[in-house]
């Protein structure tokens, strides 16, 4: 007799327990045991990125680009080494950003390179007018914003040591000596400043 009262309390509790745990969840507006999965924000890539020889910078070279327009004598980016492929969205800025992506990088429609939005030094090299811009009246797309990956090292397939410069907002190379040409400091070059980006490498 103990034993099956045992079994009868305790099949019991266990209804009481579901029950309360299904009323909490229906207070909460949602379920406790399968929450709903958040929809991620469409992304899509952008292939054509190049370290220009001459400044360092990252730039976007491919069929889409007007023109490009490099701190070397206001002449055209040159391009060398890796192809890059960027991830980007165009949802709200800020959005996609976690703990190793930082959003809210742009494509300056007026000098191709890549640079931090929010900046307050946003300087391109094309003259006057010197800031970075993204927003291209002329554009039929919508404006994007990069996602980069930082401070994860060198996995295979990337490169990592591209910095942020805090004087022109630009994305450079910081792996050699010399540090590039800066349209804000054309004698140091570029000023890293931030985390360390990975580019993933699209072509070799």
């Amino acid at each position: 007799m103990n034993k099956a009262f045992n079994v009868k309390r305790s099949s019991r509790r266990s209804i009481l327990a579901g029950g309360i745990l299904l009323g909490l969840s229906a207070a909460a507006g949602g379920s406790l045991l399968s929450p709903a999965p958040v929809a991620a924000e469409p992304r899509w890539t952008s292939d054509g990125w190049r370290f220009c020889v001459n400044c360092f910078e990252l730039f976007l070279f491919d069929i889409t680009v007007n023109e490009s327009r490099c701190p070397q004598n206001s002449g055209t980016h040159q391009p060398a080494g890796w192809t890059f492929r960027l991830t980007y969205n165009d949802s709200q800025p800020g959005v996609g950003e976690s703990s190793n992506v930082q959003a809210n990088w742009r494509h300056c429609y007026r000098c191709s390179a890549l640079y931090w939005g929010p900046s307050a030094t946003k300087r391109c090299p094309l003259w006057p007018g010197g800031d970075h811009q993204w927003l291209n009246p002329y554009s039929p797309y919508p404006p994007r914003q990069f996602l980069l990956t930082h401070d994860v090292g060198q996995p295979s397939g990337w490169q990592n040591r591209w910095r942020f410069c805090f004087k022109c907002s630009a994305l450079f190379f910081d792996g050699y000596a010399q540090k590039g040409l800066c349209p804000f400091d054309y004698i140091y070059g570029h000023t890293s400043a931030g985390y360390d980006f990975a580019m993933p490498v699209s072509a070799y």
